[in-house]
């Protein structure tokens, strides 16, 4: 079994698989409402390539759902992977919701985001399969035709905005792949967790 460790959620590091959704390293903010508000000008490039291909595809609509995502099983700080999706003509978002009462702590990570490139073969290449650990404060928004994971949450429930085209065909919205199992170590990353309770 392949074993791959997490990294840090960047705007930079996350650009060949999508958009990071965040306020801040950004250089396209403004500020709003008579100055009391800033605004992020086209955080996450959005698209439904459908329009874009012709008629044999059917017409898609946007879906804004919400994920509520249990956290997946680990087994001593390593969780593993079997599996893969993409979504062929459509962009997806992930914004994490905030729950009223329960502290937001952005150096704290929440979820792992998990991506491969396309390999020659149209299957996931697994030797560029990654993964990030994103905080509370920060979104992902996934390209076309992108591999990654299904959500994963490590350690606690997590809720998420979610927005995709769909039209209801199954190999049209979503297609998987499955994998040769793949370990991640969550410790480094996700060390509070995996840490001796006193």
């Amino acid at each position: 079994m392949s074993s791959i460790t997490v990294e840090p959620l960047t705007i930079e590091s996350f650009q060949p698989y999508g958009d990071v959704i965040q306020l801040e390293g950004h250089k396209n903010i403004v500020i709003a409402n008579q100055g009391t508000a800033k605004r992020v000008n086209h955080v996450a490039k959005l698209g439904n390539l459908r329009r874009c291909t012709g008629p044999a595809l059917q017409s898609a609509q946007p879906n804004m759902c919400i994920f509520s995502s249990a956290p997946r099983p680990t087994s001593g700080g390593r969780l593993k992977i079997n599996l893969l999706e993409r979504h062929p003509y459509s962009t997806q978002v992930f914004m994490p919701i905030h729950q009223q009462g329960v502290k937001v702590d952005p150096d704290s990570p929440c979820y792992l985001v998990i991506v491969a490139e396309n390999g020659p073969d149209d299957r996931p290449d697994l030797k560029s399969i990654r993964a990030f650990a994103a905080n509370s404060t920060q979104g992902i928004n996934y390209k076309a035709n992108s591999w990654h994971s299904p959500m994963v949450t490590i350690g606690k429930q997590v809720n998420f905005i979610v927005l995709v085209w769909e039209n209801g065909v199954a190999l049209q919205d979503c297609e998987e792949a499955l994998i040769s199992p793949v370990a991640i170590d969550l410790v480094p990353s996700f060390k509070s967790l995996f840490e001796p309770k006193l």
